[in-house]
């Protein structure tokens, strides 16, 4: 599957970019990884070169479920992730 691997994400959010991985494994789990820790995805439903899912993302304010659509392209991923806040779309690279 393409969307399987590890990505580098770029998120533009209120707290300022940041830039969390991305695991996305065969056997369907994954986690979204950063200087805080690892949030596990939740209801994560995989196609070859896409993939949704929600992770409970701490922040400042709390932890909250952001809600993620992402597609590969190549090397290249792109997508949107939902929070309390609205949607805002994201870019990222394939890492491994």
């Amino acid at each position: 599957m393409a969307i399987v691997g590890i990505w580098k994400l770029t998120l533009h959010t209120p707290f300022g970019v940041q830039t969390p991985s991305l695991r996305i494994n065969t056997d369907g789990t994954g986690g979204l990884i950063s200087l805080i820790g690892e949030a596990p995805l939740h209801d994560l439903q995989v196609t070859e070169d896409s993939a949704e899912f929600t992770a409970h993302v701490p922040t400042p304010m709390g932890s909250f479920a952001i809600g993620f659509s992402v597609k590969a392209d190549g090397d290249a991923l792109a997508g949107t992730f939902t929070s309390p806040l609205g949607a805002t779309e994201f870019s990222g690279q394939r890492e491994a």
